[in-house]
């Protein structure tokens, strides 16, 4: 049997301590979390809608499913960018 690498060790260390963070924080703040998600999600669905609507004029069409608006609104413009290039990319 193979042992973890430390480097291993301390990215799930890592990672394990940003879990916890965030958990104390939802637990913290309940409702500040839900509007935080609230409001990313309508600003994801806005960004993608907006390129839906320019995209009509080039004949482009991004998908819209909860997934796509997650990603662009938690990422923003440059979510957005990534999903553009992503289907580009894998639907040529």
């Amino acid at each position: 049997m193979k042992l973890p690498s430390t480097m291993t060790i301390y990215l799930w260390i890592g990672l394990g301590l940003v879990a916890i963070f965030v958990l104390v924080q939802i637990f913290q703040h309940p409702k500040q979390v839900f509007w935080l998600i609230v409001r990313t999600a309508v600003m994801g669905c806005l960004f993608i809608l907006a390129v839906d609507w320019v995209g009509q004029y080039f004949h482009y069409h991004l998908p819209f499913n909860p997934l796509t608006a997650a990603a662009a609104g938690l990422l923003g413009v440059p979510g957005v960018a990534a999903l553009i290039a992503l289907q580009l990319w894998l639907y040529p």
